[in-house]
């Protein structure tokens, strides 16, 4: 895996393509996905997955990038952009997922990864959540992928 910077965009195209390969759904609806470049606000990213009944998960991310469209490294840290993507995930909670189906995340750099990991593994409201994280990353052949933790992953 390269650990190259990434654009919130690259990020947010990255755990796009990443979900609609996830599982064995009949239907996967892309519902909402912003343009960071553009300054878009709301959810980033939101991606239905479900059976021909209409059944099954709904996917809001929330992503971050750790570069800006022109190239260059981004001011903030990365622990800064994690923690503005946890709020910005927790106030977009309004039901609890685990009667709607709703599943919950945030989208990073692949690179950033370990760093929310340690930021988050011990964090009680977190892990009550179920907030997963996804790290974007350019495979060898300079493919767009993401890989997904789940909260078996992420929390102690």
């Amino acid at each position: 895996m390269k650990k190259d910077l990434m654009t919130e965009d690259e990020v947010i195209e990255a755990v796009t393509k990443f979900l609609k390969t996830k599982g064995n759904t009949e239907i996967k609806k892309v519902v909402h996905r912003s343009n960071a470049s553009r300054k878009e606000h709301g959810i980033d990213l939101q991606v239905k997955l479900s059976n021909d009944k209409g059944r099954g998960n709904n996917y809001f991310i929330e992503a971050k990038g750790n570069k800006r469209a022109d190239g260059t490294p981004m001011r903030s840290t990365a622990n800064t952009n994690f923690r503005w993507a946890v709020s910005q995930i927790i106030l977009r909670i309004t039901v609890d997922s685990t009667k709607n189906n709703y599943i919950y995340g945030i989208a990073l750099p692949y690179s950033e990864i370990k760093n929310a990991i340690k930021l988050i593994e011990n964090n009680w409201a977190l892990k009550h959540l179920k907030i997963r994280l996804y790290g974007a990353f350019y495979n060898d052949e300079g493919e767009l992928k993401a890989i997904e933790y789940c909260p078996r992953d992420i929390y102690k």
